[in-house]
């Protein structure tokens, strides 16, 4: 059986166009409004022509703030998307014409004005979408070139944000309380400032430990007073209760004493 030929491919690529194709105009994008329409409609271009207009519409928007919002807008998306047909279509033999080498030019110039940030190429994966494609790419195409030089910009963007995340990590390690050893975790820390700091630990400690040292006697002496004025004061309080109820005893065999002669009284009255 034989192979489809380059035409017979390209004849049934355009044969399977849908019905709700859109061909693209010239458009001057000056709002946001318009920009909205315009990425709406973006889906249905599947010939080349549209999408050579499309970007070459989108490069002529010449307000910065309305390129950032192709990206709130999901157009990288589907601009990625367009990039994956191309790579299935030159991995199934099938090279890109003039026009989509255009196309593909246009996304490449177009993704170099506007300010990518890496949250971005992830959630549009146009970043994935041109470096496949790239790879795929025979050496002799002329867009070859452009895919790997935007793929090194935006890889020499990841490893320096990379780096300056690891720089800020060990600023905070270098800064934090809790690393008093510098060398120890690379980092250089200021020796004098630590030595300081376990000397006057050491010291602290040893104070604290020894059991000559004159804090601990006076700790010691002020323990013994406190026990012995405790001591004198429940001594007082016993005193004092046995004060008490040595007076209340006194005074009820007093009063048991009187009564019994006054008993004695009334029997010697009533004999006489």
């Amino acid at each position: 059986m034989k192979k489809k030929s380059k035409k017979d491919k390209k004849e049934s690529k355009i044969n399977s166009i849908p019905e709700d194709s859109i061909e693209m105009g010239q458009e001057f994008i000056t709002t946001v409004t318009q920009l909205q329409s315009f990425i709406n409609k973006l889906p249905k271009c599947y010939t080349i022509s549209s999408r050579l207009n499309a970007t070459k519409n989108l490069l002529n928007i010449k307000n910065n703030e309305l390129y950032q919002k192709c990206i709130e807008l999901k157009g990288l998306s589907i601009l990625s998307k367009w990039l994956k047909e191309y790579k299935v279509s030159v991995q199934d033999g099938t090279d890109l014409t003039r026009d989509e080498e255009f196309i593909v030019n246009n996304i490449i110039h177009l993704c170099d004005r506007i300010h990518l940030s890496i949250n971005d190429l992830k959630i549009s994966k146009i970043g994935k979408s041109i470096n496949s494609l790239g790879k795929v790419l025979s050496e002799s195409c002329n867009v070859k070139k452009h895919c790997e030089d935007i793929v090194a910009k935006w890889r020499k963007m990841i490893e320096s944000n990379e780096e300056a995340r690891s720089e800020s990590k060990e600023d905070n390690l270098h800064n934090s309380p809790n690393n008093y050893d510098g060398e120890a975790s690379g980092l250089g820390g200021n020796n004098n400032n630590h030595n300081q700091f376990l000397n006057a630990k050491i010291k602290r400690n040893s104070h604290s430990s020894n059991p000559f040292s004159n804090s601990n006697n006076n700790s010691h002496n002020n323990l013994n007073t406190n026990v012995n004025n405790t001591c004198n004061k429940i001594n007082s309080i016993i005193i004092k209760t046995y004060v008490k109820n040595s007076n209340f005893l006194f005074f009820f065999s007093l009063l048991s004493k009187i009564k019994k002669c006054y008993f004695s009284k009334n029997k010697l009255i009533n004999l006489i």
